[in-house]
């Protein structure tokens, strides 16, 4: 049961680190890269549609390649995934976070080569398409593997579903009957606050995005990148499973 609730914890460090991992690249990836998120897709889609609205061209360009680019890397880590478990692999988590980090370098080596702040060209769009492939894939990580899921990504979701639970919370006190089909069953506590704790974690690596890019520019994504792979190389040490949700053959009923 201990060893249970130990890798639950050190999942919840896992995925608030790799919250941290999201803020500073769309932090880093909005300043080197003419205000593209890689991680908000929401905000790219708004952006998109203005992009459109204006004729900007390269702009329209830059953002449908970003939102491709992401659904990728979700539809790749989830072919991963089912690929490594059928193999039998147990560190999962360790190979989809280890292609993450790569790719976050791949992206930070493009923009260092480019001159560390981009505004149009080949380079702007190689390198987006690299840092939202790598939160695509970041996305599906914890999705697909461990006894719960959460998206590190998707800080419209969690306040969502975070504000959503602390309300069932408040309807459960006052009458269990009070409740309705838009207010869910309740979670455990711990994971409404991570929940939350996740978005803070968000905006934190952001902060730390905004303060370092000051000096080091966009470079700075190659920290980013060996931040994630130690995370990586943390979950080598945990034992987790990917869920088995296929449906349990049916037996044939005895004459």
């Amino acid at each position: 049961m201990s060893a249970g609730i130990d890798e639950g914890r050190k999942l919840i460090a896992v995925a608030v680190g790799l919250a941290m991992v999201a803020g500073a690249c769309d932090g880093l990836a909005y300043l080197s890269l003419d205000g593209l998120f890689v991680a908000n897709q929401t905000g790219n889609t708004v952006l998109l549609g203005l992009a459109i609205a204006r004729g900007d061209g390269f702009a329209t360009l830059e953002y449908l390649i970003a939102i491709a680019a992401f659904i990728i890397g979700i539809a790749a880590a989830a072919l991963l995934i089912e690929r490594l478990t059928r193999s039998g692999v147990k560190r999962i988590l360790t190979a989809v976070l280890a292609a993450e980090a790569l790719l976050i370098a791949l992206g930070a080596l493009i923009i260092e080569i480019a001159g560390g702040r981009l505004s149009g060209g080949t380079a702007e769009l190689l390198a987006g398409a690299a840092l939202a492939m790598a939160m695509g894939i970041q996305t599906c990580a914890l999705q697909k593997v461990g006894a719960w899921a959460i998206r590190t990504t998707f800080v419209t979701g969690l306040l969502t579903d975070g504000t959503l639970d602390l309300v069932a919370r408040g309807v459960g006190a006052v009458a269990s009957s009070a409740r309705s089909a838009a207010i869910p069953t309740e979670r455990p506590l711990r994971i409404v606050a991570l929940g939350f704790g996740v978005v803070a974690a968000y905006a934190l690596g952001a902060v730390v995005a905004g303060l370092f890019f000051k000096w080091q520019g966009g470079t700075m994504l190659f920290a980013v990148a060996a931040f994630t792979m130690l995370l990586a190389l943390f979950t080598a040490r945990m034992k987790l499973r990917v869920p088995d949700h296929r449906p349990t053959p049916s037996v044939p009923s005895q004459p």
